[in-house]
């Protein structure tokens, strides 16, 4: 019998012109200082919701007393990635600065905050790790981008899961870069086929506005010099969305450098493997609570 999922309630944490950008915080019974796990949803940066919540993490609520926190961005190509990161850092200060309020006395303790994601919510939380002052206790990437200009995003790549291949016409007005600016889309909208796109043509670099010769947004070359909280990653080697070859070299670096790192890299697992009702995830977050 499934758990029954969380009640979620949703506050604006940034509005940038007129673009209100929205996160939603679920709780747990009775909650009193409980920490704080702060998640980006995927897509490239591209397209995507807060609401595409798995399953282990809604259930994580109750079985571990913490509060999930899902928060929207800002999505490119109409943006590109220094300006999500700037979403990232608002974020995280309006939950240690204004959420405790809103969330209701003493029920959230953000000096314990968590910062995971998935896909490109994975880079995301590298990015919040690597930049974000003070650090988060921990980040817990899933599946995680964490280099644009790296190889498997600089190849031409087949769609993933062994879909059809994107149609441009539809997607045109999506990479327009004078269309409006917006921090989501919904689950039936064409713009989900921009990830397909990005894969076919080799540009996600391009359509994040990094250039060739910036390593600012490049995760492994950003280590040495801006370091890294206690991270768990989690990563399947038949990823066909994400190549596992990105979640490698950064651990492989914090390895080298004796930085605080788990590496649970699954054999034979696909993109979204985490999507099913059965995957709990239990050793991430074993290891999550017994950091924070």
């Amino acid at each position: 019998m499934a758990t029954p999922s969380p009640k979620r309630r949703t506050f604006t944490y940034k509005k940038v012109d007129r673009l209100e950008i929205p996160l939603d915080l679920y709780l747990p019974d009775d909650a009193k200082n409980v920490p704080v796990l702060l998640w980006f949803h995927g897509g490239g940066l591209l397209q995507g919701k807060r609401t595409s919540v798995s399953p282990h993490m809604l259930n994580a609520v109750s079985k571990y007393n913490i509060a999930l926190v899902s928060a929207d961005y800002r999505l490119a190509p109409q943006i590109g990635v220094a300006e999500i990161y700037e979403d990232v850092k608002d974020c995280v200060a309006f939950i240690r600065n204004k959420l405790p309020s809103l969330a209701g006395d003493g029920a959230i303790d953000v000096s314990r905050l968590a910062v995971s994601g998935s896909s490109a919510g994975g880079y995301l939380a590298f990015l919040a790790g690597l930049y974000v002052e003070p650090k988060p206790k921990i980040i817990l990437p899933i599946y995680p981008i964490t280099d644009p200009l790296g190889l498997y995003f600089t190849t031409l790549q087949p769609p993933s899961f062994g879909g059809p291949p994107p149609d441009v016409k539809v997607l045109e007005r999506f990479i327009d870069l004078s269309s409006d600016v917006v921090a989501f889309n919904e689950p039936d909208s064409k713009r989900n086929g921009m990830y397909t796109y990005m894969l076919q043509e080799a540009n996600l670099a391009s359509l994040l506005k990094v250039k060739p010769g910036d390593d600012t947004w490049r995760v492994a070359k950003k280590i040495y010099e801006r370091g890294l909280p206690p991270t768990y990653v989690v990563h399947g080697d038949a990823d066909t969305a994400v190549g596992v070859d990105q979640a490698d070299e950064v651990v492989g670096v914090m390895v080298g450098l004796g930085m605080p790192v788990v590496y649970e890299r699954l054999h034979g697992v696909e993109h979204l493997f985490d999507k099913k009702e059965d995957v709990m995830l239990e050793k991430m977050y074993e290891w999550m609570m017994k950091q924070l």
